[in-house]
């Protein structure tokens, strides 16, 4: 599937070659679909599981289409694929294997990571960048008073996000007026013309994804895709 060596394979990574393998083009999953992916992941989804989706779905759809025609291009076109897998994986396990963690425990879990992933980022880092990680530390602080005792993975979703949003803030106010422009440039140049069927949200995704992209480079690491 891939030239990179096993252990550097991803969840995400794997998801995405499997797909793209199957539909026979691309070289990146959009900003909407790499959601998609990270949502099976935390849902505990296992790889195999999503891969039979996927192609079982792909062949669904190209019995439905006119000769000829391609399938969507999109991922999320094929989570009905995945979710029918799903359904029947967790049929055939029932009495097999212990149930998943409530949603209570998996968000409650992955707030303790995001926790420590900010913790140790800050401390290994100085100046304007540990000052970033505060911020972000903050913001999802701030936003888990918000969702109570027992989160929901939608709500610990929203702290994690919030708290990406605070790091790529500090990031862009940290750099000089001329590092924003140039920054800013290379952003629209990445992302082009927002085409016409996409939605305004999903090209401000498409940016913040570049924009994100960009903060990593500079050795920001954020929380989603890291916990």
């Amino acid at each position: 599937m891939s030239d990179l060596p096993s252990e550097s394979l991803s969840y995400q990574a794997v998801v995405a070659e499997y797909f793209l393998a199957l539909r026979g083009s691309g070289l990146m999953l959009s900003p909407l679909d790499q959601e998609l992916a990270a949502e099976w992941e935390r849902r505990g989804i296992p790889v195999a599981v999503v891969c039979r989706g996927l192609r079982a779905a792909r062949e669904a759809l190209l019995s439905e289409r006119a000769p000829g025609s391609p399938p969507p291009r999109a991922l999320r076109a094929y989570r009905f694929g995945v979710e029918q897998e799903w359904n029947a994986y967790r049929r055939g396990r029932v009495g097999d294997a212990p149930p998943p963690p409530p949603e209570a425990e998996a968000a409650l879990a992955r707030l303790e990571a995001s926790r420590a992933r900010l913790l140790e980022a800050g401390r290994s880092s100085e100046g304007a960048r540990r000052e970033a990680y505060r911020a972000a530390w903050r913001a999802l602080a701030a936003a888990e008073r918000t969702i109570g005792p027992r989160p929901t993975l939608d709500g610990v979703e929203a702290a994690v996000a919030a708290a990406d949003l605070a790091l790529l803030r500090a990031f862009v106010e940290g750099l000089s007026r001329a590092e924003r422009a140039a920054l800013g440039g290379r952003i629209r140049l990445l992302a082009g013309d927002r085409p016409r069927a996409a939605s305004r949200r999903a090209f401000r995704d498409t940016l913040r994804h570049h924009l994100s992209e960009a903060a990593r480079e500079a050795g920001y690491l954020g929380l989603r895709g890291s916990v």
